[in-house]
């Protein structure tokens, strides 16, 4: 399973502990949804790549891909339980959480 697995950057690391998956093209909570486009087409790629998107004009996503090549299959990370390194979170984003899409994906960039 994708969602059991233990994200580490820069001497930090996190056990993935929520997420929301995304059934492919036919999926209208996808980015997906719809088909291809340039936006979308690292989703359409294949397993093990990492779609990160900024939303709202003030937040990253990311997905991790995790169908076979075409399908647009993902799973967003909504949240980490920081494992090592919470120092380091904390200087890197001091106003934020350890919880939710945004902290770790702006973490990692």
């Amino acid at each position: 399973m994708a969602a059991r697995q233990v994200l580490s950057y820069g001497g930090c690391s996190g056990r993935i502990v929520e997420v929301e998956a995304y059934r492919g093209a036919d999926d209208a909570a996808s980015h997906a949804f719809g088909g291809q486009s340039t936006r979308n087409q690292t989703m359409f790629g294949r397993a093990g790549l990492l779609y990160v998107y900024f939303t709202y004009g003030m937040h990253y996503c990311a997905n991790v891909v995790c169908g076979e090549e075409g399908t647009a299959w993902a799973v967003l990370v909504r949240a980490l339980e920081p494992l090592a390194g919470i120092d380091e979170m904390r200087r890197r984003r001091p106003a934020a959480h350890t919880t939710g899409p945004v902290q770790w994906s702006r973490q990692a960039v």
